[in-house]
Order: structure tokens, then C-alpha cells, then sequence
């Protein structure tokens, strides 16, 4: 299984190392922005479908209040009446959920091939990455590993491959045949450096280093924003109800659901922004922004039908009214 996992990996990396060399034009973030692009286009028709549940589960929510009212005292026959209303609607509670579904492997991969752009991406095996870090003096060895062991690096698990490209970056005479200036990737993109984790504690941060992390802070602050906006256009308007509503506790689960949702996704889209590389926020960022534009045309056509099949209803009973005018008339011509 796990051959299977790395030779996946493998393959992803080598279409995101195609991007970076074509239209990426050699540039790590360019790269990203055009790989999120391919990933929100194959998974548009589940979008679609997803956006369609959510309207349909919406639509619905009358009749759901209905049986929450009528069934109020029996929550085991309401949960069953309210099934049912789903299933002879093919209604799906999951339904919405599907994009999500499928990016979140999606997203463990691409965290995968970010973090290890040396095998993954540009191809070097592993042995000669690991030979190459042992070559390595022990203060630069010990910098590129996760831990504070000393010693001989045996997995590439132990050592951070971004740390790694930063210090061959800084430090070519340490190069050798088997991975060349030309191999290590260029992580800056618009004077981001795009293999460092982005840090909000920055009195812990030396001076030297807060030009460098410093600027990362505006990856989070701007994913976080853009998630916020997504969900708010992805959300639909709450209808004007009466108070006396159904009560928390008799609220059905896809409103529970959404409710999560909207705080949870981007309460996590910070916390991950603050723990990997700045990479994976220019990531959520371009997600979310695609999702925006796609989530605003998708609301446009769906406006614009409602609005032509308005026009040729209205066309439809000006011409009955029409219709039956010239029917009295000609009854009354007929009578006279």
C-alpha cells in the first residue's frame, strides 16, 4: 500500500514539475496557481452537482419544518418522516460535502509533494538526497532535520527537504553530480518565500529573519479571508421566518452541518496556515478564490434562468389574456 501511495505521489509531482517548467515559467507560485486551476476544473461537475444538492435540500426546508413540527415529541419518527421527504426528493444530506470529500486526499497529497520537492517533484532519488545530506557539515545537518538527533540521517522522513534547498541555495559549494543548481526548486514567488511556515509569534523570531517572515503573515490573513467570503456566497440567504421556529435541538442535520462548516473550515484554514510551509496557504488562497468567481457565475446563470423562464411565463399569460380578448370579441361580434 504504501509503494502505492509513493508511486502516486511520484506522479503528481512529475505534472506539477511539467507546470513549473512550461507555463509555470520556473516559478514555484506560478506553478501552484495553475495546478489549483486544473484541480478546481476536473472537480467542477461535483461542484455543480454539490451547489444543485444544496439547492434542492434548501427548496425542501419547508416541508422539514412541517414534520419537526408535527412529530415535535417523537424525534425518532420525525428523524424517519424527514428521511423519507429526503429520499422521494433524492435529496442527499452528503451531497454537499462531495467537493470537499475528494479535495481532502487531494490536499495530503499536494502537502506531501510541497514538503518533498527534491524526490517528489524534480525526481532525485531518495538515496541520492540522503547521501547528499550526510555530506552535509553536522550545524547544516542538524538544521535540515526534524529532530535534534545527531548522527547519520538514514530516512528522508528525518530531514525537512525545503530546509534543505534553502541551505544548498545559500551554500552551492556543497553541491555535488547528482543534484545540480538547476534541480533545487525556486521557492520565492513576489518576495515570499513560499518553503517557510509562516510565524505570528515574531518576538521568538531573530532580527535578521523578520524581513523573511514578516510578509508570510499576509498568506494567512488573506486565506483567511477568502474562505470567509466563499463560504458567505456559498451560503443561502436565511428566509424571513417567524420566531416561533422550530427550536435548536429540532433543527435538522443539514443546517447543524452548515453551521459547523462555517466556522470550522476557516478556523482550520488558519491553524494550517500557521503550521506548513507558506506554500500550502498560496494553495488555499487560489482555491478559494477560484471557488469565489466559479460560486458567482454559477449564481449569475442560475439568476439569468430564473429570469428567462420569468419573461416566457409572463409572456405565456399575457398571450392567454390576449387570447381570451379576441375570443369575447368575436363572441360579442358574433351576438350582435
Amino acid at each position: 500500500m504504501g509503494n502505492i501511495i509513493e508511486q502516486f505521489l511520484r506522479i503528481l509531482g512529475q505534472v506539477f514539475y511539467f507546470l513549473y517548467n512550461s507555463i509555470g515559467f520556473h516559478n514555484f507560485g506560478l506553478t501552484i496557481i495553475f495546478f489549483t486551476l486544473i484541480i478546481k476544473l476536473v472537480l467542477m461537475p461535483l461542484t455543480i452537482k454539490s451547489q444543485k444538492s444544496t439547492s434542492e435540500m434548501n427548496a425542501i426546508q419547508p416541508e422539514v419544518k412541517k414534520i419537526q413540527e408535527k412529530y415535535k415529541n417523537d424525534k425518532e419518527k420525525q428523524n424517519a418522516e424527514i428521511q423519507k421527504l429526503y429520499k422521494e426528493n433524492n435529496v442527499s444530506c452528503m451531497g454537499g460535502c462531495l467537493p470537499m470529500l475528494f479535495q481532502f486526499p487531494i490536499l495530503i497529497a499536494l502537502y506531501s509533494v510541497l514538503r518533498r520537492p527534491l524526490t517528489l517533484v524534480v525526481g532525485k532519488s531518495t538515496e541520492a538526497i540522503l547521501a547528499l545530506a550526510n555530506s552535509l557539515p553536522e550545524d547544516l545537518k542538524n538544521f535540515i532535520m526534524y529532530s535534534s538527533k545527531e548522527g547519520a540521517i538514514e530516512k528522508i522522513s528525518q530531514m525537512n527537504e525545503l530546509k534543505l534547498i534553502d541551505v544548498l541555495s545559500n551554500n552551492p559549494q556543497y553541491l555535488n553530480g547528482t543534484v545540480s543548481s538547476a534541480d533545487l526548486i525556486n521557492l520565492n514567488f513576489l518576495g515570499l518565500d513560499l518553503g517557510k511556515v509562516p510565524q505570528w509569534q515574531l518576538w521568538n523570531i531573530p532580527k535578521e529573519e523578520l524581513g523573511v517572515y514578516l510578509p508570510l503573515l499576509i498568506l494567512p490573513v488573506i486565506a483567511l479571508i477568502m474562505t470567509i467570503i466563499s463560504q458567505k456566497l456559498m451560503t443561502p440567504p436565511k428566509k424571513e421566518e417567524p420566531k416561533k421556529t422550530s427550536k435548536p435541538d429540532e433543527k435538522n442535520p443539514a443546517a447543524g452541518m452548515t453551521n459547523a462548516m462555517k466556522y470550522m473550515i476557516p478556523g482550520m484554514t488558519v491553524y494550517f496556515s500557521f503550521i506548513l510551509p507558506a506554500s500550502m496557504a498560496l494553495y488555499w488562497i487560489c482555491t478559494y478564490t477560484f471557488q469565489i468567481f466559479q460560486t458567482l457565475f454559477m449564481n449569475y446563470m442560475k439568476k439569468k434562468k430564473a429570469e428567462e423562464g420569468a419573461a416566457q411565463k409572463d409572456g405565456e399569460t399575457v398571450k392567454k389574456i390576449e387570447k381570451t380578448k379576441d375570443d369575447k370579441k368575436k363572441l360579442d361580434g358574433g351576438k350582435k
